[in-house]
């Protein structure tokens, strides 16, 4: 668990956990943000911004990863569902939502479904339509998806297999998990308390295996179940001019598509921009 972290988890109505881990103050403005492929709700170390800007921020383990229980066949959209519910069990009316990376398909479901409760809208990173073609080839990290899509089962052997070497030698799956990683981002996952981080978010993720990292992807990899062009808010997109993860082609998309964007274009940045760029994020989500 991350320094400071309050970890909680609801009861859903049909019975499924839902884990989530935040930071801030409890009273500040709250703001739901979902993590990417493959990590979970102890990836964010936006911790100490979020006191400074009074935000109270809670990152949420998606079904079958980390704390949630499993909700195998799931769509993006239904995620919307799940969000309702736990705002009811926080009592929050109202709430900002951010994506991070595969996290902000999750983000747009949300301004879709729950758009009377939505404050404010984040892409960092963002991925683009994983459920069309195109947009998976030009990522750097296209074999993997490539793999879930066409061989789910080796995708979670993989999975499960990494995380119980990180158990054993979070070296040598740092190694492995990290492999691909463009060297734009390679100076920022390289600091050791980003390294450690996200390994150890890796290591929660994947606690059951990794059958619910599979089932993620293949949710962002098969209909979406909602038109993201019929949403009605303001959606605030920061990326980096040189993420090759996510690349801007994907960012230009939602500027094409979506109704009303606010870009920011973070220069020379990589795709994990979010480390370095807290400060912006928040502001941005502030209005």
């Amino acid at each position: 668990m991350i320094a400071d972290a309050r970890a909680g988890a609801t009861r859903l109505c049909d019975g499924r956990a839902l884990a989530y881990a935040e930071w801030g103050p409890v009273e500040g403005r709250p703001l739901l943000h979902f993590h990417g492929v493959p990590d979970g709700r102890f990836s964010w170390g936006g911790g100490s911004a979020c006191r400074e800007h009074g935000v109270r921020l809670i990152v949420v383990d998606r079904p079958g990863i980390g704390g949630s229980d499993p909700k195998p066949g799931r769509s993006v959209a239904d995620w919307a569902v799940d969000v309702a519910e736990l705002a009811d069990e926080l009592d929050l009316d109202r709430f900002a939502v951010s994506g991070w990376s595969a996290g902000g398909a999750y983000a747009l479901a949300c301004a879709h479904g729950l758009q009377p409760r939505i404050d404010a809208v984040a892409l960092v990173s963002g991925v683009g339509r994983l459920d069309l073609s195109g947009f998976v080839e030009q990522m750097s990290t296209a074999a993997a998806w490539k793999l879930a899509a066409r061989a789910p089962s080796a995708m979670t052997l993989a999975y499960s297999a990494l995380s119980r070497l990180a158990r054993r030698s979070p070296g040598a799956a740092r190694k492995i998990l990290f492999s691909g990683i463009p060297q734009t981002d390679r100076a920022v996952i390289d600091r050791p308390d980003v390294r450690e981080r996200l390994m150890s978010a890796y290591v929660e993720a994947t606690r059951t295996g990794g059958r619910g990292v599979t089932e993620d992807m293949q949710a962002l990899l098969g209909p979406w179940g909602f038109d993201p062009s019929e949403i009605d808010l303001l959606v605030h997109l920061v990326h980096g001019t040189r993420d090759m993860i996510s690349p801007p082609t994907h960012a230009e998309y939602w500027i094409e598509t979506l109704q009303a964007t606010q870009p920011v274009w973070i220069e020379s940045a990589g795709h994990f921009l979010i480390e370095d760029h807290v400060t912006e994020i928040l502001d941005t989500l502030a209005g």
